[in-house]
């Protein structure tokens, strides 16, 4: 699955209110994965257009999203078409499934110390070596603290818990093998979809 099976959106008509909010009222191919209010029109890059998706029930009626406005190019009116990416998903986690360059390795995971914390009366960790959060209470460095990853699709654990291995990408995510091998090696996006 790609891009076009995702819901299409076509934009029939921009409104830029005052302030933070551009209006873009359209038609949408189909509901399938649209399970959220909130989500995006993806644009492949660092920007997609961020926004609350209002779907009338009556059959035929037209679809708004009240985007954030910082989030929508100039040039997005009408006659654009873009997919709609339903909020439970990021539009990186469907950029990197994409990507045919992307780079995968795949290792078994090794627990590694994890930095404890406490701000505003609740407990957190972290990868030692981070930075901890802005004021924050030094809570100590425990060794192999940091057990377990989840996978960045369906939350699996990697390691304690888990699976013992995984796929893991530069930018430290990683992917269970069962969403690696229907997912990232087919650079198939149905998960987005499946919700």
């Amino acid at each position: 699955m790609d891009l076009q099976d995702l819901p299409q959106f076509t934009v029939l008509e921009r409104h830029d209110g005052p302030g933070e909010s551009v209006r873009l009222v359209g038609h949408l191919s189909h509901r399938r994965g649209v399970n959220n209010p909130f989500g995006a029109l993806y644009i492949s890059g660092p920007t997609s257009v961020l926004g609350d998706l209002e779907v009338p029930d009556a059959p035929g009626a037209l679809a708004t999203i009240h985007a954030v406005a910082w989030s929508v190019p100039a040039d997005l009116g009408p006659g654009t078409v873009l997919p709609w990416l339903d909020g439970y998903w990021e539009p990186h986690q469907v950029e990197r499934i994409l990507d045919r360059e992307h780079q995968w390795e795949r290792r078994a995971f090794a627990a590694e110390p994890a930095h404890y914390f406490e701000l505003g009366g609740l407990r957190g960790w972290q990868k030692a070596g981070e930075p901890l959060p802005e004021g924050a209470r030094d809570l100590g460095v425990r060794g192999a603290g940091w057990d377990h990853e989840h996978c960045d699709l369906c939350r699996a654990h990697i390691g304690a818990g888990g699976v013992p291995e995984g796929y893991v990408d530069p930018e430290d995510t990683w992917l269970c093998p069962e969403c690696y091998a229907r997912y990232a090696a087919r650079h198939d996006i149905a998960f987005a979809l499946d919700v």
